[in-house]
């Protein structure tokens, strides 16, 4: 993140609200095989300041020389669910959001894993006290996710009719030639490695979208690609994609898409910062500037096949965008009174003590 255009925050999501209920990649981030030797798994209720401690870190860590990757909360892109700190000759640190819906335990407690609990900081009596709006609250919340989740549900079963009908009209001799030369002058590698990196979240504030593939690319001068969707092309080629990168034994960073998890809509190339990116709508004057180029994927769907069933697609499509919309209504919902929670819990909190603990740790971890 260090590069020559200056510092910026590598930053991702590792999980998403879905058509199939929550999907959860913290594990294959953080957890066993991730390459993360030692995880913090950080404990406590809303507004208890887990997402600022591990802010106060990762800021901590990056002064030492660490890079730190962060993880956003998918629901609430303002606060962190996660970070990574790596430095050359020390051991990769890990600290997780324990708390539910992304739940971790630890493995080998005390080992592999401690428990940061940041619950030893409030004041219980302070929460008796609120005890029945806690409980109110938090069932409007739950209510609210619950719609949002049938909602996208649905959406993931409209878009699986677009798909179905879509599919006899793509060209797959031309996707897969165009997928050829695409990664053509990627190098043969020695492992396959494919690490969950999500671009986009549909929550709490609605869409939300991170440039970091694109800022990681020209920070090494690599090239970003957009794809140009056309009916669901892009995806049939991003997968085509993937097929290749594991053949060559490619190391990529991969964005899926947030409600239709099975669908790609990033890959980056880490060995060459060859960066690949499903767009909709994109502005033509990214063709001006150096390593940016536009493939429009419109003439790689056959027109007559399409023809007789565009009004079908489209009618499907246009649900699937509706559901959506209700479904992001439902999750801002859920903000307002996960919003309300996080006030009660924060009123609640000795944040002298807690910030104290924080330094303590960083100076434990990281050195004066």
């Amino acid at each position: 993140t260090h590069g020559g255009m200056g510092y910026f925050e590598k930053k991702f999501f590792a999980a998403s609200n879905s058509s199939k209920g929550f999907h959860n990649d913290f594990h294959a981030c953080l957890g066993e095989g991730s390459g993360v030797q030692h995880l913090y798994i950080i404990k406590g209720g809303p507004g208890t300041g887990k997402s600022h401690f591990m802010r106060s870190v990762a800021r901590y860590a990056e002064g030492k020389g660490y890079h730190a990757t962060y993880y956003y909360c998918s629901s609430d892109p303002a606060s962190l669910d996660g970070i990574r700190l790596e430095k050359r000759g020390k051991p990769t640190l890990g600290f997780v959001d324990g708390t539910a819906p992304h739940v971790f335990e630890p493995s080998v407690p005390g080992v592999k894993e401690d428990i940061v609990n940041l619950g030893a900081f409030w004041n219980p009596q302070t929460l008796r006290n609120s005890s029945q709006l806690i409980g109110e609250l938090g069932r409007k919340k739950s209510n609210n996710y619950a719609m949002a989740y049938h909602y996208l549900s649905a959406a993931g079963e409209t878009r699986a009719v677009a798909d179905a009908l879509t599919a006899p009209c793509m060209d797959v001799p031309k996707l897969t030639a165009l997928a050829d030369r695409l990664v053509r002058h990627q190098p043969v590698g020695q492992n396959f490695k494919a690490t969950p990196a999500h671009l986009r979240a549909v929550g709490m504030t609605g869409c939300v979208y991170f440039d970091t593939y694109e800022k990681m690319a020209e920070a090494r001068e690599g090239e970003v690609v957009y794809i140009q969707d056309y009916y669901g092309a892009a995806f049939v080629l991003m997968d085509m994609i993937y097929a290749l990168a594991e053949k060559k034994k490619s190391h990529v960073l991969i964005s899926r898409d947030p409600v239709h998890t099975k669908k790609i809509d990033g890959i980056f190339f880490a060995d060459t910062a060859l960066c690949l990116l499903v767009t909709e709508q994109i502005d033509e004057d990214v063709q001006h500037i150096p390593h940016r180029r536009i493939i429009n994927l419109r003439r790689y769907v056959n027109p007559t096949t399409l023809k007789e069933i565009r009004g079908q697609i489209r009618h499907a499509l246009t649900l699937t965008k509706s559901l959506q919309k209700i479904a992001i209504h439902h999750l801002s919902e859920v903000g307002k009174y996960h919003f309300e929670l996080e006030k009660i819990y924060a009123s609640a909190m000795d944040f002298t003590a807690k910030e104290a603990f924080t330094k303590n740790l960083c100076r434990q971890l990281f050195g004066e």
